[in-house]
C-alpha cells in the first residue's frame, strides 16, 4: 500500500498504524495517535480495520427494502419500524384512522396540560396578590 492511504492525517495514522503493528486494540492506538497529535474515534478505528481486512463488514440493508412481512400482512421497514408510508399500499384508511387516533389522544393531553397551567397560573395570581397585600401593610406600618 501507498504512503497515503487516506485524505484524513487520524485516519491515515490509524491505517498506518495497524499496518505496522498488527491487530491493536483501540485504546493502545488512541494514545499513541494522541501522542502523535492525532483524535481519533473508535468509528475510526473500525472503519481502518475493515479497509484493512482485519474485520469483515456485513452487508447492510438498503432503507427502502421491506424486512419481511410481520403477522396480519405488515410491512416492516429495514429499522423494523411499521412502513405506512408506502407508496402504491392500500393501506390509507388505517393510516387515517391511526392518525386521527393519535391526534385524538394529543389533544386530549393537550387541554389537560392547558387546564393545570391555567390552575397554576391562578395560584400564582393569588400568591401576587397576597404577596402585594403583605407588601403594602408592612409599608403602611
Amino acid at each position: 500500500m501507498n504512503d497515503k492511504v487516506s485524505n484524513s492525517p487520524s485516519m491515515a495514522f490509524i491505517m498506518n498504524y495497524l499496518q505496522k503493528n498488527g491487530d491493536t486494540e483501540y485504546a493502545t492506538v488512541r494514545r499513541e495517535a494522541e501522542k502523535d497529535g492525532h483524535t481519533i474515534y473508535p468509528i475510526m478505528y473500525g472503519r481502518a480495520k475493515a479497509l484493512l481486512g482485519m474485520i469483515t463488514e456485513s452487508p447492510r440493508r438498503r432503507r427502502r427494502e421491506a424486512a419481511p412481512a410481520a403477522e396480519g400482512g405488515e410491512e416492516t421497514s429495514a429499522y423494523g419500524t411499521r412502513a405506512i408510508l408506502r407508496q402504491g399500499t392500500q393501506r390509507t384508511s388505517s393510516l387515517g384512522e391511526s392518525t386521527a387516533a393519535q391526534l385524538g389522544e394529543f389533544l386530549a393531553r393537550f387541554k389537560e396540560v392547558e387546564a393545570e397551567r391555567n390552575r397554576y397560573r391562578s395560584a400564582l395570581q393569588q400568591v401576587e396578590k397576597y404577596l402585594r397585600l403583605a407588601l403594602e401593610s408592612d409599608v403602611a406600618s
